[in-house]
């Protein structure tokens, strides 16, 4: 292949669109930061660069596993064009990618060390928890059912408020709020994910949410859990521990609804492309409005 060839190949292996989905939080976290008076622009670029290499290993062994237990479920339906799924890259390769992107991140989460202390470390150690056991044995958590909990983790909370947190090293209630939204909706890809592999799933063994509990209820889940998302914004606002600039994240409630609507209809799976999309432009939409409100709030203070 081409050094074009190449670069197309693994930036479809990479997943490299969806990696959008962990720097927006990362970039909000900053902007919550910069809002709070503390902002240093090296440390915030070196800390994002180690959550997306992160989020691009979890991607990789993801991929890995799924293709070695053949759990390939609709992947192409989510848009993922997987050199891996068509023989353009080989399974030791990909492996040894999501190494490649562990030692980016590692790396820069002990330069954050450096810089916050302790606690970094303990985000860190969950942070690749979740990278190499989300999908791998001996703990299997989308296996497990843990799955759809564990991105409502890692990409809201363990993110906005981690980012945060290096750049501030103090507690603070706004980025966890502000992170709430970002997780619930993130946890809402991987369960409309989810509910239209759900075949897939329980032939493979795999216990997600709408194989423990329903496709139906998993729909409920959705409604219920992006009712909540608002409903943090709302409160949080109302209470004073959120800039009001945060109420323009509800200009994406529309597409909230679209998502819920979308995967009622999973008996159809020729709905799955378009939950997806809609899914994912939520999540990216919210992250996005929420950075713009905080970039006007910290520029009219």
């Amino acid at each position: 292949m081409s050094i074009k060839e190449t670069a197309v190949v693994w930036f479809k292996a990479a997943r490299a669109p969806f990696l959008v989905v962990s720097f927006i939080p990362s970039v909000l976290a900053g902007l919550i930061a910069r809002y709070h008076g503390s902002f240093d622009a090296l440390l915030f670029g070196v800390v994002t660069l180690g959550v997306v290499m992160a989020h691009s290993a979890a991607d990789f062994v993801d991929d890995y596993f799924d293709f070695r237990k053949g759990n390939l479920g609709n992947k192409e339906k989510q848009f993922h064009d997987s050199p891996l799924i068509d023989g353009r890259v080989r399974p030791g390769q990909v492996m040894a990618a999501a190494l490649v992107c562990v030692a980016i991140a590692a790396g820069t989460g002990i330069y954050a060390f450096s810089k916050a202390g302790t606690p970094v470390l303990w985000m860190m150690g969950l942070g690749g928890f979740i990278v190499f056991f989300y999908t791998s044995p001996p703990f299997k958590l989308n296996y497990r059912g843990l799955g759809e909990t564990a991105l409502l983790v890692a990409f809201g909370p363990m993110i906005v408020w981690g980012v945060y947190f290096v750049l501030n090293p103090r507690f603070a209630i706004e980025p966890l709020l502000a992170s709430l939204p970002l997780g619930i909706f993130t946890m809402n890809v991987g369960l409309v994910s989810n509910t239209f592999d759900h075949d897939d799933d329980v032939k493979s063994g795999k216990r997600t949410f709408p194989v423990r509990f329903g496709q139906a209820r998993a729909v409920r889940l959705l409604l219920v859990g992006s009712i909540a998302a608002y409903a943090v914004i709302l409160v949080g606002v109302a209470a004073g521990a959120m800039t009001p600039w945060a109420l323009v994240a509800l200009a994406g409630s529309p597409l909230a609804i679209a998502v819920v609507r979308e995967t009622s209809l999973f008996a159809d799976t020729s709905h799955y492309t378009r939950a997806m999309s809609k899914a994912i432009a939520l999540t990216s939409a919210t992250g996005i409005l929420l950075c713009v409100a905080y970039g006007v709030a910290g520029w009219m203070r």
